[in-house]
Order: C-alpha cells, then structure tokens, then sequence
C-alpha cells in the first residue's frame, strides 16, 4: 500500500480557552478551537473569510497548551487532519474533522490589548 501525505499547517487565534482532558492510562489530551481568516479579492471588493477549527494535542504539547494558552492566543498547529464518526443514541449518523496536532507555535497574545493594559495587568 502507497503511503500519502496527511499534513497540516494552519495560523490562527483561539475562539476560547483550551480544554484539557485525561484519559483513563493519565495521558493528558488538550483540545481547543482556532479561528483560521483567508483573504481574497473579488474584482474589486475584499474578502475575508473564517473558518473554525478544532484542534487536539496530547502528552507534553497538552500540557503546555494548556497552561500558556487562553482565548485570543495566536498558534500556529501543525499536525495532520484526523476524522472521527459515530452513531448517536437517536442513530443519526455524526462524524468531526479536526487537526490532531504534533507540535503547536505560541505566536502571540490576544491583539485586543493595548501596551497600556498589557503592562497593567
């Protein structure tokens, strides 16, 4: 069987504060959401899109992500796209796209803060 490639490189800011979870073995699983813009112009107007995804990590980048990480944060995840699908108690067919990330940039903090309140708080 040929190999393919799976890889993902993707910026952006949290849309909340990371969630970290623990399996049943202690390992440490962190997941949180990023907001990802693309910019494109159609003839003469500018447009921004944005897409929403969700990001997990796990062992020592849960860890860390977990405790430097907070809403407003830019990251840059790099990892692979995973698939999850399940059946819901009802049977209704569900299935997520996420990025399973191996590694996880910290890029900045939130771009809403002024110098001023930075240093204040």
């Amino acid at each position: 069987m040929q190999n393919t490639l799976n890889m993902s490189l993707l910026e952006g800011r949290l849309t909340r504060d990371p969630d970290l979870f623990y399996t049943k073995n202690g390992i440490s699983i962190c997941k949180f959401d990023i907001a990802v813009n693309f910019n494109l112009k159609i003839g003469d107007k500018d447009v921004n899109e944005v897409s929403f995804i969700s990001v997990n990590t796990w062992n020592k980048v849960a860890d860390a992500c977990a405790k430097y990480l907070k809403k407003g944060f830019m990251v840059r995840a790099k990892g692979r796209i995973k698939q999850d699908s399940w059946v819901t108690k009802d049977g209704a067919k569900k299935n997520k796209v996420y990025i399973e990330a191996a590694a996880v940039d910290f890029l900045g903090s939130p771009k809403n803060k002024t110098e001023e309140e930075k240093v204040a708080s």
